[in-house]
């Protein structure tokens, strides 16, 4: 399979909350990448990793919405450039940000993956109650 086919697939399995389907794609060192400035930021390694990181941003952020803007690759990456609502669980506000994902493949598993929010500015203030 292709990077993007195989993102697709990703992308299905997370939303379905299939998390031993997520970790059987990813490489034994997988390694996802939160940028520094957010309480979840820093290298999440290892095969389960996606799926720890995942239930530690649900800790901050609660009634997720996901729109796929674009979904594009070659023969080592995807990047997926997505829009994200989700609300605040200490202060109840509520952001929109864009997203791109970008994933990259060792073969046909997913060996990393770098997550850049457009605003981080904006996700720490919805964070923190005034």
């Amino acid at each position: 399979m292709t990077p993007l086919e195989t993102s697709r697939i990703l992308y299905a399995h997370v939303a379905a909350g299939d998390w031993d389907a997520v970790d059987a794609m990813l490489t034994d060192d997988f390694v996802i990448y939160e940028p520094e400035s957010l309480p979840y930021g820093g290298e999440w390694r290892g095969r389960d990793a996606l799926r720890r990181l995942y239930a530690h941003v649900m800790g901050y952020w609660e009634n997720p919405k996901v729109e796929w803007l674009e979904l594009v690759g070659g023969e080592t990456y995807a990047v997926a450039l997505l829009r994200f609502g989700m609300t605040a669980r200490a202060t109840g506000k509520r952001i929109d940000t864009t997203v791109s994902e970008v994933t990259r493949f060792d073969g046909d598993r997913i060996a990393d993956m770098r997550i850049h929010y457009f605003d981080t500015a904006t996700m720490l203030a919805a964070m923190t109650a005034e």
